[in-house]
């Protein structure tokens, strides 16, 4: 009855500010509208994500290992232990510095546009020491963009001991112990409230949000549930004699029903889990030696914590998330597998978490937040980017931003119209206009989807396979009979074995193509490690296979999204740029391409013309399943008949030129007379060979210089090729 109450006042207030800016017939709307967006902060579920601080230099690390101490060394040299780890991982966005206020706002960008709301820093106090806070204070709190993201703190309540790479065997050293005394705690509160005031820090109930890791342990350490709750209230007077509301306390890591009561009983405010990653299969794989298991465990572990906790406590559960679970990159590389000694952080490793299966974990967590009669109204993902514990959705090699996606998908992105997203080459963010239809599946894998932008946002019916635009739908009205548009088929690069589907060559086009009426198709694929894995031969047929698969899809939907099949061009960059020009080449166009705009293509897939062409060539064995370029020269004859098959220039030798489409080469500088290519992957020498041999066969092929500030030419020219 409290709460219904307090819900009417929240209203009655809404009403009554509405009334004081409007008069006459217009109150009405106003409070109609002031009842809309009451409604909907009802019905928002807000999605916080743990951020945890170890990668920046900090006092303690410099102390405790050695100067310039964070984890990202251990990152950068962890060892593969079993097939199908994320190793060696890479963030796509580089290695940040935690405490650096311009990479922090790259995070912040990110995570915001793909529906995360709040980041929960991990707090680390020790009676009256803190470590690792300069990623709050001096990197979040200072970024230029922090307005876009609430904030709030977990206290960390644990001894500080070394798993840092200790010797599993040997006593493990104390770093930084807990007092474990409640005039710690209010101490902690008495510093922590300055973060309180700020403005965007997460509130709840119009109190700020503070958790406590390990609340049953606090609640033993402080006597018992009734002390506690006790000691609670006296930290909420804290915060009230400071003119906030109080705090709103939650109570992390219950372990049981029974755990969840207790934390109810001792006055916490909600309850929650930091990740639900031990399920029995992680403790059965840990006894019986073989230290993996399949993500997919997780899903009804976590479905039988939220209702066993949500069931136990009397208070509001927030669902936890676990994002993946691997803690090896902490453990010695010398340190043989299967482990001899098993103890944090020499454990189990969870295998096969994928962005589809993380997508379906959060689709459950909010069917079940929906379903809650106690309305928590929020989950937690672990984590956003606890790499070493592999709790991570930043963007990385192995998923780009498939998380990212999947936490958009189904919570929807902020701003809907617009998608922001990190280049995988240059670091560099970019924001575009959001996808009229997202992340299609066209196959099976997780990698095997496109992206549509239709011009205007305009859009036909729904695709009959899967998902519709989480960006909020069309951009626009236009009709579904107007004029149907050409298409772009972009296809990234990346040596086939990185890239994501839009990346900064598209990045700087695509609103261009869009604005002249253009649709644009961003394609994902399998790398080449993906079609190992799925036993493709020669590997970079699963990547070429994938992309033509997307070109059928594209024109099989052709009807559905208003699109000129008899109009087509391919574009891509770097191994994307190889790929445009097999498809545009392969069989004799049977694809029926009407434009080719590769930008710096391998042109050739044949490692004698390439060494004839470029001396200093050293890229593509690995797409032929070669260890170098030296072993693939070699072993030449024995992959011919691929390499036919392949090679742009080897299909343009085939084709007949009254089906080849027009061609549009871009490339950097010429070489000068002499010059060896600096960049041979890339080298001009790839532009000016195939015009020679197209040339040759009177297929019409032209060459464009200049640096990345010119790729857009291709772009310009494929758009005018198919608007002729």
């Amino acid at each position: 009855m409290g709460k219904n109450v307090l819900k009417q006042s929240h209203v009655c207030a809404l009403i009554a500010a509405a009334a004081r800016k409007m008069k006459g017939g217009l109150f009405v709307c106003a409070a109609l509208a002031a009842l809309g967006a009451w409604a909907d902060a009802e019905k928002k579920i807000e999605v916080a994500c743990v951020y945890y601080p170890h990668w920046h230099e900090y006092p303690k690390g410099n102390e405790w290992f050695h100067k310039g101490f964070n984890e990202w060394e251990f990152v950068k040299d962890a060892k593969l232990r079993v097939p199908g780890q994320k190793v060696p991982l890479r963030p796509l966005y580089g290695f940040l510095d935690g405490k650096d206020p311009a990479d922090v706002a790259k995070e912040i960008d990110l995570a915001s546009n793909a529906g995360i709301d709040v980041f929960l820093f991990d707090w680390y106090w020790y009676g009256g020491e803190m470590t690792m806070q300069e990623s709050l204070e001096q990197g979040f709190l200072r970024a230029p963009n922090r307005m876009k993201m609430k904030f709030c703190l977990m206290w960390c309540y644990h001894d500080r001991v070394d798993s840092f790479r200790d010797d599993p065997r040997a006593p493990k050293r104390m770093l930084m112990k807990l007092p474990r005394t409640p005039e710690d705690f209010l101490n902690n509160i008495r510093y922590s409230k300055k973060f309180f005031h700020e403005p965007n820090h997460w509130m709840r109930d119009g109190k700020p949000f503070f958790s406590i890791y390990s609340a049953p342990r606090f609640v033993q350490d402080m006597g018992g549930p009734e002390k506690t709750r006790q000691l609670l209230d006296e930290a909420r007077k804290i915060a009230i004699a400071d003119g906030l509301a109080g705090i709103y306390f939650q109570g992390m890591n219950p372990w049981s029903e029974k755990a969840a009561k207790m934390l109810s009983d001792a006055g916490f405010d909600c309850i929650g889990s930091y990740n639900l990653a031990t399920c029995p299969a992680a403790v059965a794989c840990e006894k019986d030696g073989t230290f993996t298991f399949d993500y997919s465990e997780m899903l009804p572990w976590h479905q039988k914590c939220w209702k066993e906790y949500s069931t136990g406590a009397t208070v509001p559960y927030i669902p936890a998330v676990t994002a993946g679970r691997d803690v090896t990159m902490r453990c010695r590389n010398e340190e043989p597998f299967p482990w001899r000694t098993v103890r944090y952080p020499y454990g189990y490793i969870c295998l096969g978490n994928t962005p589809d299966k993380f997508q379906s974990l959060l689709e459950s967590a909010k069917k079940h937040v929906e379903a809650d009669p106690k309305a928590p109204r929020a989950i937690l993902i672990y984590g956003w980017n606890e790499y070493t514990e592999g709790g991570y959705i930043a963007p990385n090699n192995f998923d780009a931003d498939g998380f990212l996606r999947a936490v958009a998908a189904v919570f929807g992105r902020k701003p809907a119209s617009e998608y922001t997203y990190v280049n995988p080459s240059t670091k560099q963010l970019f924001t575009i206009p959001s996808a009229t239809y997202e992340n299609i599946p066209y196959g099976p894998h997780p990698k095997q989807k496109i992206d549509v932008f239709l011009p205007g946002g305009r859009a036909g019916a729904r695709p009959s396979r899967g998902r519709a635009s989480i960006s909020g739908g069309p951009r626009s009205c236009a009709a579904v009979g107007s004029a149907r548009a050409p298409v772009v088929i972009y296809l990234h690069g990346g040596g086939w074995s990185v890239g994501a589907m839009e990346d900064h060559i598209l990045g700087s086009a695509i609103r261009m193509l869009l604005d002249r009426g253009i649709a644009v198709v961003g394609t994902g694929y399998r790398y080449i490690r993906d079609a190992h894995a799925d036993g493709v031969k020669p590997p970079v047929m699963g990547c070429l296979d994938d992309c033509e698969n997307a070109l059928r899809f594209v024109k099989a939907h052709a009807d559905e999204w208003n699109l000129d099949v008899s109009r087509i061009g391919l574009a891509g960059g770097s191994a994307g740029a190889c790929t445009a020009l097999y498809l545009a080449l392969k069989d004799g166009n049977m694809h029926g391409i009407r434009a080719v705009a590769p930008i710096i293509a391998q042109t050739s897939m044949d490692p004698q013309e390439m060494k004839e062409w470029i001396p200093n060539s050293r890229y593509g064995a690995h797409a032929f399943g070669y260890r170098n370029f030296a072993d693939w020269l070699a072993h030449r004859a024995e992959c011919l008949a691929d390499i036919e098959r392949i090679s742009p220039a080897a299909l343009a030798r085939k084709i007949n030129p009254a089906r080849a489409p027009q061609i549009f080469l871009q490339y950097g500088a010429p070489l000068k007379p002499g010059e060896i290519a600096k960049d041979p992957t890339h080298s001009p020498v790839f532009g000016e060979k195939f015009r020679e041999l197209c040339a040759g066969r009177g297929i019409p092929c032209k060459v464009n210089y200049g640096g990345k500030a010119y790729f857009g030419d291709a772009f310009t020219w494929l758009a005018s090729e198919l608007q002729r």
